[in-house]
């Protein structure tokens, strides 16, 4: 059984500077296993604003059993509780649990010391080791558990974890969709919340699956730690926090999000500002009781008296209050190995601009994220990444210097899927998206945080394409373009609706036995624009190949599928075309169609007469054998019967595709997607993992076909 030791701090067993503040009632744990939470929980004194570290700062001292010292800053707390109630949530105070709290990680086994201390206007205490009572815990070794993730490189990342009693590092590729926030009852019903329990419901539904999502801290009639509380509303009024307020509830919202992901072994990206906030909303103009997320109602407008959203980014109260938000987040939620990475703004290019002055908007945002950037790092001794992100904006002058003192370049796109004759298909343009993400930033991770079938209709498409297909396609073309993981899909609550939560589950088996990827990793298809029909692409015997390859060239993870496997193009085969090249967004035409049905009579015949997909090897020499090894799309397991060798000659690897999925004899396919994943290795480097040479070597990269 764990022991906590409970304290009461009398005067002359501390050092004490002057009279205030007070740490009473101390509780620490005096055990803790290896990375999980180590809570230490104390009272203070009452003040005017406890998130201020200028008004009360409190921080501890944690070493190490090496000696490293590790400074974690403190938070003030007050207790929720809640319960369910006919699918919702009901919260209530619980005053039992206010106070101060530090939460840690260890990330080491043996016996841990920390120091706290506490400063406001008034004086300094500190609280250490004396006498019988040693501010010390043991870190216990455990034989399972995840550690925090961090950069592997400058294109992947990695997440240390303990195997059967073993150490080690493990590639991590962020596989899940955007969970932005929980709904209510109805829009503008915010007394009826679903609040954690909706969050229980959907991580439940990703829990092998999937690893990962990303939330919002700032859907003000949602979850949000600033600005009003329409759900807790007084004689109609809701509360405004702000500065030296927080929504406590919220917060202990997140509390539980969070815990309950990572026992689920779901990792959270959350995004802290959003461009909602800072943008007047013309569509509701003059209804802000039915939009309370706008620039209107935004306490750095209302409160602090911002004249616009520009002087957010310059103001120095603005910066202030900036600054504490985002240092309160870190000593709550820091603690967490499950963080994949800190969002500063979502979409910070889709605010209120000023056209005229666009240039000077785009150095103080610029300056104010290298600000915010190097202030997370100063704060964060779980040393998490940091990004932002772009709305679908990559060529701007934005793009081209934010990211600058971030570590994750991070962009959105969205596609309108319902037409029928669009020149490439979302897979192919988030793939094109990576390689001039790479180009712009060549030594930092990228990643696509939200993707879409068009701004609001991927429900309306995914119905007609109850497979998903092509967001099946999609994540697999963008696991092997480049980006830290696949691209993550933004409508929630279409995949839960139409049941696609399933499209995860392959991708994630097959990605997390990959060995880390090395940052030499160069993206390719085999796909050519089009001579004669301008800027058609075209893939050699129908088969669209997007792989991976490192600068040795003696290992490739790709996926291969028959071109006829896209919505559109399944369409084409049974449903009429509407004017202007589109569908009709009301539905499938033909409901005896293929798509409609998933009628397996009216499965596709595969496009060519070849199987055959060519890959250009030029630091092999001729000769050179490689292990080739298929996949299967819908699970993630490997086809042990397509286990084949290959031989490099001409400067090319020929590979078959399986003709267990792609019988030409039989002009039959025999899966969902007509496709399949490789893993290709050299014989001499079977483990598939990259010298550690091939970067210092500085091998250049052969151009990647566009």
């Amino acid at each position: 059984m764990k022991k906590t030791f409970v304290i009461t701090i009398l005067l002359g067993l501390i050092t004490l500077v002057h009279a205030q503040p007070k740490i009473n009632s101390l509780t620490f744990p005096s055990a803790v296993n290896l990375f999980d939470l180590y809570e230490i929980t104390f009272q203070l004194g009452s003040y005017a604003n406890p998130y201020d570290p200028d008004v009360i700062d409190v921080y501890a001292e944690f070493t190490a059993p090496d000696g490293q010292v590790s400074k974690v800053n403190g938070f003030y707390y007050e207790g929720y509780r809640f319960e369910q109630y006919k699918g919702y949530e009901k919260s209530q105070p619980d005053s039992r649990g206010n106070g101060w709290k530090v939460r840690f990680t260890p990330h080491q086994e043996g016996v841990w010391h920390f120091t706290l201390h506490a400063t406001d206007k008034k004086g300094v205490v500190r609280l250490n080791s004396f006498s019988n009572t040693d501010f010390s815990f043991s870190c216990k070794a455990v034989e399972n558990t995840c550690g925090f993730i961090t950069k592997a490189n400058t294109r992947y990342l990695k997440r240390e974890v303990v195997a059967n009693g073993k150490r080690q590092s493990h590639s991590f590729f962020p596989i899940g969709p955007n969970v932005a926030w929980y709904t209510c009852k109805s829009y503008y019903n915010f007394a009826t919340p679903y609040g954690i329990y909706e969050y229980e419901r959907r991580i439940d539904s990703l829990a092998g699956r999937a690893n990962y999502m990303r939330i919002w801290l700032n859907r003000t009639q949602y979850l949000s730690l600033y600005g009003y509380e329409y759900t807790q509303t007084v004689a109609g009024n809701p509360p405004l926090y702000f500065d030296n307020t927080l929504n406590q509830k919220d917060a202990a919202e997140l509390d539980h999000i969070i815990q309950y992901a990572a026992k689920n072994g779901i990792a959270i990206m959350p995004c802290i500002f959003t461009y909602g906030d800072f943008k007047a909303d013309q569509k509701h103009d003059g209804a802000l009781d039915k939009n309370p997320a706008d620039w209107r109602v935004n306490p750095y407008n209302t409160v602090l008296g911002l004249k616009t959203p520009t002087d957010f980014f310059t103001d120095k109260e603005a910066q202030r209050i900036a600054r504490n938000l985002v240092r309160y987040i870190i000593a709550r939620w820091g603690y967490a190995t499950n963080i994949v990475a800190w969002e500063l703004w979502n979409e910070i290019s889709n605010m209120d601009l000023d056209k005229q002055a666009y240039g000077k908007y785009c150095d103080v945002v610029t300056r104010w994220h290298d600000d915010m950037a190097r202030y997370v790092r100063s704060n964060d001794p779980f040393h998490h990444l940091v990004t932002t992100s772009i709305g679908y904006d990559s060529e701007s002058m934005l793009f081209n210097r934010i990211y600058n003192e971030l570590d994750i370049v991070q962009d959105h796109h969205y596609a309108n899927m319902q037409k029928a004759k669009s020149k490439e298909q979302i897979s192919h343009l988030l793939y094109l998206t990576s390689l001039e993400a790479h180009r712009v930033y060549p030594n930092k991770i990228f990643f696509i945080g939200e993707f879409g079938f068009g701004s609001s209709d991927s429900q309306r498409y995914l119905e007609k394409d109850p497979h998903g297909i092509d967001l099946h396609n999609t994540l697999w073309s963008t696991l092997f373009s480049g980006m830290m993981g696949p691209a993550s899909f933004w409508q929630w609550s279409a995949l839960e609706k139409c049941g696609t939560h399933k499209v995860f589950e392959p991708i994630h088996t097959f990605s997390k036995n990959l060995p880390i990827p090395s940052e030499t990793f160069d993206p390719r298809t085999t796909g050519e624009i089009s001579k004669v029909t301008k800027n058609k692409l075209v893939f050699p015997n129908s088969l669209e190949t997007y792989y991976m390859v490192n600068a040795a060239e003696d290992t490739l993870y790709g996926w291969s599928q028959d071109t006829i496997f896209t919505y559109q193009s399944l369409r084409r085969l049974t449903d009429k075309v509407g004017s202007n090249g589109h569908f009709k967004d009301d539905g499938v035409e033909d409901a005896k169609g293929y798509v409609y049905t998933l009628n397996a009579n009216k499965r596709p015949r595969p496009s060519s007469r070849s199987n055959t997909i060519t890959l250009p090897i030029v630091r092999q020499p001729d000769g050179t054998v490689y292990n080739i090894r298929w996949y299967d799309s819908e699970t993630g397991g490997e086809l042990t019967s397509e286990r084949t060798t290959a031989t490099v000659k001409g400067k090319a690897l020929t590979i078959e595709f399986p003709s267990s999925i792609r019988d030409l004899k039989k002009r039959r396919i025999n899966n969902t997607f007509g496709d399949a994943v490789f893993v290709i290795t050299s014989a001499n480097n079977e483990k598939g993992s990259t010298p550690k040479s091939d970067a210092a070597r500085k091998i250049k990269i052969i151009p990647t076909k566009r």
